[in-house]
């Protein structure tokens, strides 16, 4: 915003003035913009991102400042994901270094459900919904996760956008 004469005001100059000297302290990669997009173009079209509706703690969604420093954290964390035609509700729950993950489909439906780390490529686990609409990891990965939601009717996967375990 300039002044009554059209001169930049002090507080837009100083501002000006830092940027300037954190893009010479620390430039972003000149492809940084194009590769994130890209990355971002890719995985989704894996898949379509169910929507977090509702979400207990700071474990959800996000890395913990808190399971970092204290990975033996205990107790138990909800997250509810709307999809289209249907909802998620989970529980996850930790003991120790021990963690499992149990869901309800609503309405039931027939699907499988797939667990996956985000971070350790590769490890998968696969859940059926039964017909009430549940289903379980007894023993689920610890770390950044995605639940991804497979059914036989035509179209791409469902999934949840990665919550740490």
């Amino acid at each position: 915003m300039n002044d009554a004469k059209g001169a930049p005001r002090p507080d837009e100059e100083l501002l000006d003035q830092v940027a300037r000297l954190w893009e010479q302290l620390d430039p972003p990669p000149d492809d940084l913009a194009d590769g994130v997009l890209a990355r971002l173009a890719v995985q989704d079209l894996e898949y379509e991102l169910l929507t977090l509706v509702d979400g207990t703690d700071a474990l959800a969604g996000v890395r913990s400042a808190t399971m970092m420093r204290a990975p033996d954290e205990t107790g138990t964390w909800s997250l509810e994901y709307l999809g289209p035609g249907f909802r998620v509700q989970l529980r996850v729950s930790r003991r120790h270094r021990q963690a499992r993950v149990d869901g309800w489909v609503s309405p039931p439906q027939p699907m499988t459900v797939m667990l996956s780390s985000v971070l350790r490529k590769g490890t998968v686990m696969e859940a059926q919904v039964s017909d009430s609409g549940r289903f379980e990891f007894p023993v689920a990965p610890s770390g950044a996760c995605r639940l991804t939601f497979v059914t036989d009717s035509p179209g791409r996967p469902q999934a949840t956008p990665p919550f740490w375990i």
